[in-house]
């Protein structure tokens, strides 16, 4: 049988400060995908989170709606 497998969006923006712990902290869970949906972060936010292996998306505009 195969494991059931459950997405996690995460909006993020300027978010160098803390993406890093907080996607490690998600990754202990194997049953997690992990997506995070860059909407235009001015620092390393984007770079720090494909550090870690998770997916990572970035969109034009900001907003939780349209990351979402």
């Amino acid at each position: 049988m195969a494991k059931d497998i459950i997405s996690i969006i995460i909006p993020v923006l300027n978010e160098a400060a803390i993406i890093q712990t907080a996607l490690r902290g998600l990754q202990r869970d194997s049953a997690l995908e992990i997506i995070v949906v860059d909407g235009g972060s001015k620092d390393q936010t984007v770079t720090l989170a494909q550090q870690t292996g998770v997916r990572v998306v970035s969109i034009d505009g900001r907003g939780r709606a349209a990351q979402m």
